[in-house]
């Protein structure tokens, strides 16, 4: 039995915002009253001054099993998670062997189900091998656990193949999500197309290579009536055509990362490899666009597109590492930053990580209710920590904000009716 007290809690889904207690007994929520006066070998949870919110969600992690479990695995990767607040992460397909193939889809739902810090689900990749050629049997796929359908890391460059993706995701009850770059377009670019790049020579990588996919992906949702995602949007105009495509009533929907809501293409001044993404950090002027477009709706939830890389692969030119960056444990206190700064309230902040992106994947979002399971998170919105390779849970520690301080630390994170995370 445990009693959570003095808590302020925020749960978007119940429109309930106050300070109460929580009572749980054998991981279900039995009580949430203004005050529940401890019982006999209770265990209290002092929440004063601190936030309880519904776990969060992020569907679009990479946690590199099968096949690159150096870099991060799914008991590090869950680690990462619970610590960053979330109960619910989506992988993606591009590991060794691709998730191609239900048999894959099953492993990484059993192992994460084994590892039982969190809820580990895959998506799937779009075509075989990530190839770009031909299509996956999606059904199967889906059958077998998949939640949606990419090729993340690589776009699906042929527009006839997407457009066959599309119908066919859309026909099971699924939709595909794009990795939006033209790679004729970006043409091996290092570097957001600015300023930056030309003064460090750097090979440039213009906004066009993310806005021309994204547009074409748009125009097939409209003209297809089946649904999108556009994965870690960046750019200002990207922002605008889905404004657009949204206002023409088509069916789609994005994501953006803490990363490219907070860091510009500045980290790169000492040609950091830990800065170097995919798509790349871009200039405030992008940043402020991704922002006010979280704020407003127009991007509907937030992914970190967790990316761990070993220490090696980023210890290479600027011009040959792997891009990406670890975030899970980052994105809370990136948006207290964003609400700090007024462009989100802590209801907008809780449903872009938590509400919506579990709607977008269809499952039930996570909700601090009497009757449901205990899976919500605990934290201190001022709290502040340092970045270094201890308190990072990843097995890999690839970030430029090492070194750093953060404010808004997770103390708790309750899964399946119990503590899987205090700090």
């Amino acid at each position: 039995m445990v009693i959570v007290k003095n808590g302020y809690m925020i749960d978007p889904l119940n429109n309930l915002e106050g300070k109460f207690d929580i009572l749980i007994e054998n991981g279900v929520i039995t009580k949430i009253e203004e005050s529940i006066q401890p019982f006999p070998r209770c265990e209290i949870i002092d929440a004063t001054e601190k936030i309880v919110s519904p776990s969060f969600v992020d569907i679009h992690v990479h946690f590199r099993d099968p096949g690159q479990t150096y870099k991060e695995d799914i008991y590090t990767g869950s680690l990462a998670a619970v610590a960053g607040g979330y109960t619910t992460v989506v992988c993606m397909p591009n590991t060794t062997p691709t998730l191609d193939e239900a048999s894959l889809i099953r492993y990484v739902i059993e192992k994460g189900e084994k590892v039982g810090l969190c809820r580990v689900l895959p998506s799937a990749a779009i075509t075989k091998g990530r190839k770009g050629r031909e299509l996956t049997e999606m059904a199967l796929l889906k059958e077998a656990g998949a939640v949606y359908f990419t090729d993340d890391g690589l776009p699906v460059m042929d527009s006839f193949i997407m457009r066959k993706a599309m119908e066919y995701a859309g026909s099971i009850g699924s939709f595909v999500a794009d990795h939006c770059e033209d790679l004729s377009l970006s043409n091996n670019g290092v570097a957001h197309e600015g300023e930056i790049a030309a003064v460090l020579g750097l090979p440039p990588l213009p906004p066009e290579s993310e806005d021309t996919m994204v547009a074409r992906d748009c125009i097939l949702s409209i003209q297809t009536g089946m649904p999108v995602h556009i994965c870690h949007i960046s750019s200002k105009l990207s922002v605008e055509i889905v404004a657009w495509a949204k206002a023409m009533g088509a069916k789609v929907t994005a994501e953006v990362t803490p990363h490219h809501l907070y860091l510009t293409d500045d980290e790169l001044t000492e040609f950091s490899c830990n800065a170097k993404v995919s798509p790349p950090l871009r200039n405030y002027e992008d940043i402020e666009a991704t922002r006010w477009a979280l704020s407003s709706g127009i991007i509907d939830c937030v992914a970190t597109d967790h990316a761990p890389h070993a220490h090696h692969e980023k210890m290479m030119d600027i011009h040959l590492c792997p891009p990406g960056m670890v975030g899970l444990q980052f994105a809370l206190p990136i948006l207290l930053e964003l609400v700090k700064k007024d462009y989100l309230d802590l209801k907008k902040m809780v449903e872009v990580m938590s509400t919506n992106p579990s709607k977008l994947i269809g499952i039930k979002p996570p909700q601090i209710k009497v009757g449901e399971k205990a899976e919500f998170t605990i934290f201190d919105p001022f709290e502040s920590w340092e970045v270094n390779e201890e308190t990072i849970l990843s097995k890999s520690k690839n970030t430029p904000l090492l070194g750093r301080k953060l404010i808004g630390k997770v103390k708790y994170t309750f899964y399946n009716g119990k503590v899987v995370y205090r700090d």
